[in-house]
């Protein structure tokens, strides 16, 4: 008898861990643009900007993440990092619009500044994670957007 449940029990194990290796394997990632980038405040230290990000789904089943890390990088400078933990839903097959608050201090963003006002542009990154929660478990995949921000568009 006890090796009967023993027998069920590590069944159940190996079809549950098999079922979350395919829905980690079916899973595409997210394809995130930039669209704008708006300024919010500016204050002695820093200040604060809205990243309008596009993500479209490639995946042709809704997306709801429970927490969306991010870091925005500008040139070869990390100028702000930070994470989204409320329920994001990304439409299957479609894009989504998302806001994304950033802070930011001037120390961080110096240089881009420089470049920025040398060559009327600066190219920049968007990297995070997207986390799932699935009847398996959670799954975290990564994300990457880039872009260059131009002042003649």
């Amino acid at each position: 008898m006890r090796r009967w449940i023993m027998g069920i029990a590590l069944s159940v194990v190996v079809v549950l861990s098999g079922c979350a290796t395919l829905a980690r394997q079916a899973f595409s990632p997210p394809v995130v643009t930039v669209t704008d980038v708006r300024v919010k405040g500016i204050g002695l230290q820093g200040g604060s900007l809205d990243l309008l990000l596009d993500v479209y789904n490639p995946n042709k089943y809704r997306i709801d993440a429970n927490r969306i890390t991010y870091q925005v990088w500008v040139d070869s400078s990390q100028i702000a990092t930070g994470e989204i933990d409320h329920l994001v839903t990304l439409t299957p097959g479609g894009n989504s619009a998302l806001v994304v608050p950033v802070r930011f201090t001037f120390a961080a963003v110096q240089r881009a500044l420089v470049h920025y006002a040398q060559r009327g542009s600066v190219d920049y990154r968007v990297t995070g994670a997207f986390t799932l929660q699935t009847p398996f478990g959670s799954i975290t995949r990564p994300y990457a957007g880039a872009g260059r921000l131009d002042s003649f568009r």
